[in-house]
């Protein structure tokens, strides 16, 4: 599918509601449409999961919380993980996690990544 007609479906998913939990058009710009790279780079996101959700749990102040936050803001936009960027932008600004939330999102794209792997 070309990029112009992958971006105009992205689109129309936000559009409806339906928006998947990782962004592949901007992925894809980002490794220049290889396939084999991006499926690489979201399986190293989900390698990395479970460090994100340590330092959640171990977050106790402000500042160790908002440094959590920003570092799965940046993975998550990085990634094209937009939702779960916008969960950790949340947090970043009011010192909170919204746990259950995140744990939902990184399902959700624990399980969509699973899927394209099966497809690749």
């Amino acid at each position: 599918m070309g990029m112009a007609l992958k971006a105009d479906v992205a689109e129309a998913c936000k559009c409806a509601g339906m928006e998947k939990p990782v962004d592949l058009v901007h992925l894809s710009k980002l490794t220049m449409g290889d396939r084999d790279l991006e499926l690489e780079i979201l399986k190293l996101f989900l390698v990395q999961i479970p460090n994100y959700l340590e330092m959640i749990k171990s977050a106790k102040t402000d500042e160790e919380i908002y440094v959590a936050a920003h570092t799965i803001k940046g993975a998550a936009s990085n990634v094209g993980a937009f939702p779960l960027a916008d969960l950790a932008r949340n947090a970043e600004k009011s010192n909170k996690f919204h746990v259950q939330a995140i744990l939902d999102e990184l399902s959700e794209i624990t399980e969509y990544v699973s899927m394209l792997s099966t497809e690749a």
